[in-house]
């Protein structure tokens, strides 16, 4: 057989098979999809409470400090510097408003009027730094202090400013494999859709020179809606995120020991006293709620054996690849120099 036969055989063969396969599987088109970090905007509300108890103690040090506060018990009490018990909650709430970064794959099938969504992994902060304003409420027996000299009533909780915590990580990674979501026709051309992915959203940050958790991952979800444009090789996204959840786990960690506190004096006002804090935190309730608005743009994958260009591989492609056998020509898909039976494998494996 000579090769214009040889050609006709083939592509007659895949034209038909083409037809078959284009009946059996949607036509799906694959974008690499980033989030837009300039125009795309998350507010993470946070509300972390974790109780703890221990002693806090003046930090007199005959030595090293001596003219360092010091704690004695009761109203009138004792001598030296001793250690005073108490109970408390660190409490680390507020907003963080940043400008996200992120990556997701997008097959998008406007025939089957169908999405899915792959992949996805949100640095919800954007790669900076969130503060939030940190407090310790402390509950206290009765106790004084010397430089400066001040009494504390026990039995009530004191709220104490102690600066902001610095929340270094915030992400929220899918887990699993593609979610598939409906595609709505709109009479502009859009098209509406909800997704709902499954993710771990990890959470890392630190005060009062301690990390806030253990920094591992927790489960739940990210559910997505927005309004899908799609042209010939690229696609964008306008995303809305609503989502909240919250969290009691147990603490297993060691305890810990002499953190500096500022505590305003109680009786007389206007003095600050500086103590060493030392406990052992029990348990940790975190509660959640992200709002996002995300512009996302995405460019079509590309496929191998898609010698057009066009996003498929079909009998088009080998007609081009046929037409160009044995030359240097755009059939050339292994990049040896010349088209032939490797190319031909490459186009025949991922033909759709």
């Amino acid at each position: 057989m000579d090769m214009h036969h040889y050609r006709f055989a083939i592509l007659s063969a895949l034209t038909l098979t083409s037809a078959v396969v284009s009946q059996a599987r949607a036509d799906e088109v694959v974008f690499d999809c980033d989030v837009v970090s300039t125009t795309s905007t998350v507010t993470q509300t946070i509300d972390l409470a974790a109780p703890f108890a221990g002693t806090l103690i003046g930090n007199y040090d005959a030595v090293a400090n001596p003219a360092g506060t010091r704690t004695l018990p009761g109203v009138f009490g004792g001598t030296g510097n001793n250690p005073i018990p108490y109970t408390a909650s660190f409490v680390l709430a507020g907003d963080i408003v940043s400008n996200p970064v992120g990556t997701l794959v997008l097959g998008v099938d406007s025939e089957g009027l169908q999405i899915r969504v792959a992949n996805l992994s949100v640095d919800l902060l954007g790669g900076e730094v969130g503060a939030l304003g940190a407090t310790v409420n402390i509950n206290y027996q009765t106790f004084r202090t010397v430089s400066p000299s001040s009494l504390y009533p026990g039995g009530v909780t004191i709220p104490v400013p102690v600066g902001n915590a610095d929340v270094t990580q915030l992400t929220a990674v899918q887990t699993g494999k593609s979610v598939f979501g409906a595609l709505v026709p709109q009479k502009d051309g859009s098209y509406q859709f909800t997704v709902t992915v499954p993710v771990n959203y990890t959470l890392v940050a630190s005060a009062l020179g301690q990390p806030v958790g253990d920094g591992a991952p927790t489960p739940g979800v990210l559910p997505l809606t927005g309004r899908l444009v799609e042209g010939t090789n690229t696609v964008t996204l306008a995303l809305a995120i609503s989502d909240s959840s919250s969290t009691n786990e147990p603490v297993v960690a060691d305890p810990f020991v002499n953190v500096p506190l500022v505590l305003p004096t109680v009786i007389p006002t206007g003095g600050t006293a500086n103590l060493l804090l030392s406990g052992d935190v029990t348990s940790i309730a975190l509660s959640r709620a992200l709002t996002a608005d995300l512009d996302v743009a995405g460019t079509r994958q590309a496929v191998p054996g898609d010698v057009n260009g066009d996003g498929l591989v079909n009998a088009a492609d080998l007609s081009l690849l046929l037409s160009g056998w044995g030359t240097t020509g755009p059939g050339d898909l292994t990049g040896d120099g010349v088209v032939g039976a490797a190319d031909l494998s490459i186009l025949l494996s991922n033909w759709r």
